[in-house]
């Protein structure tokens, strides 16, 4: 009896333990873009993916004093990179107020821009012998992050929260419509004392193979996906927009080394409107699948809808694994979460085959010298509505070409095409 008496009293003290423990969980909660370039043959494309989305608070790695073994006065903008780590965002979870040390280190890659600002920030060259064996790495410390109270609410923090109307950026705020707990952080770096946030923001630039090769067949017309990692792909969609219209398919069956294809045209083209609801429907869906809240997942699917569901061109956008994640984008917090959930997007904008040889075309025709041709050249261009992507799609038409004066009008008509963007988009 005595026997079975202490056992109880063990099991019931185990209990009770059990639910101290679990009563107030701290969890941490992220997401984020990995976007790349794409030729027809499934070639990533170098490119410069220039900032004008955010606001003018977020700390930049030009302008904060944290670019150790860099160019002096390089700017983000200036740099090229394959691929572009957008808006990563960490959600923290707790009753209770908390003390926590985060640390994120980004292999083969620099970081862009944060905020809040960080303790430590820095990036260097790893690997010895020089040349391709050396890679960047960025490391960004968060030390002391207050997690404040879960009935913190903004209103309580009042204008220590920077409101939208501290500058633009309609990629930033969006992140903050959830119900993680804000966070106060305070460095001596910082411009003002004391940072609030509802998450840690941060973005960089990757030198990396992504793990998704995505290309087109001239001939059948379709395109080809092609895992590179050893991990495979377990949901992906493919999508294309094109003059206010829109066709998307939800691709079924897992993504592996041994490359699959699929018909883009299998869906015929929809009001943009009306096709783009459907997507961000399933995009939210299954970012809740892999983890997320369902409130970060709205918030994720609307930060980019802009971008993801409303650029000309197509794209497959794809869930990432996790492993791949871990290796190429470190997270470590201490004190240990109780549960740690990221979920990340890749984005592979494919140049089509069309498109290249329409490129290429207008490149002869701006080299033809005659003034009205090259006006032609650049309508004709600006037609095809490449955007951000326009300078990727130029360097790939003109992948291993040796004619300079070809190479020269390729940049000329790309600069034309882009300033008539932006005297249009003033106008």
């Amino acid at each position: 009896m005595r026997i079975h008496v202490l056992a109880a009293a063990t099991l019931l003290a185990a209990s009770f333990s059990l639910r101290a423990a679990t009563d107030d969980p701290f969890v941490v909660h992220e997401w984020g873009t990995f976007t790349t370039v794409q030729g027809a043959d499934g070639e990533q494309i170098w490119w410069q993916p220039a900032t004008v989305d955010l606001p003018d608070f977020v700390y930049r790695s030009d302008t904060s004093g944290h670019w150790t073994q860099a160019k002096p006065g390089v700017h983000p903008k200036d740099l090229s990179a394959l691929v572009r780590m957008e808006t990563p965002v960490i959600y923290f979870y707790s009753q209770r107020a908390r003390v926590a040390d985060v640390r994120v280190l980004f292999h083969d890659g620099v970081l862009t821009e944060w905020y809040p600002q960080g303790t430590n920030a820095e990036s260097r060259l790893i690997g010895g012998g020089g040349g391709e064996s050396q890679k960047w790495q960025f490391r960004i410390e968060w030390n002391d992050v207050n997690i404040l109270p879960r009935d913190t609410r903004e209103m309580t923090v009042g204008n220590l929260i920077r409101s939208k109307a501290s500058g633009a950026g309609d990629h930033y705020y969006i992140a903050r419509e959830t119900d993680a707990n804000f966070l106060r952080v305070t460095t001596p770096l910082a411009r003002k004392g004391a940072e609030y946030e509802r998450d840690l923001f941060y973005r960089g630039l990757g030198y990396f193979q992504a793990p998704l090769a995505v290309g087109a067949d001239t001939d059948r017309k379709r395109v080809w996906l092609n895992a590179r990692e050893a991990e495979q792909i377990d949901t992906a969609f493919l999508l294309t927009v094109r003059q206010g219209m829109m066709r998307y398919q939800k691709l079924d069956g897992a993504v592996s080394r041994a490359a699959s294809s699929v018909d883009p045209e299998v869906n015929p083209f929809g009001a943009l409107r009306d096709v783009r609801e459907q997507a961000m429907r399933d995009m939210a869906a299954a970012l809740v699948k892999y983890g997320l809240y369902e409130k970060e997942a709205q918030a994720m699917v609307n930060t980019w809808q802009d971008q993801w569901f409303s650029e000309e061109g197509t794209r497959v956008l794809y869930l990432l694994p996790r492993a791949w994640t871990d290796r190429t984008l470190s997270l470590q917090i201490s004190p240990q979460p109780d549960a740690v959930v990221r979920v990340m997007v890749g984005r592979a904008e494919l140049i089509v085959p069309a498109v290249e040889r329409e490129i290429r075309k207008q490149i002869l025709t701006y080299r033809s010298g005659d003034t009205k041709a090259k006006s032609q050249a650049v309508a004709a261009v600006r037609e095809l509505r490449l955007g951000r992507f326009l300078g990727a799609a130029i360097s790939n038409s003109t992948r291993g070409e040796q004619d300079e004066a070809i190479l020269k009008s390729a940049w000329e008509l790309a600069s034309a095409s882009a300033r008539e963007d932006e005297r249009s988009a003033r106008n």
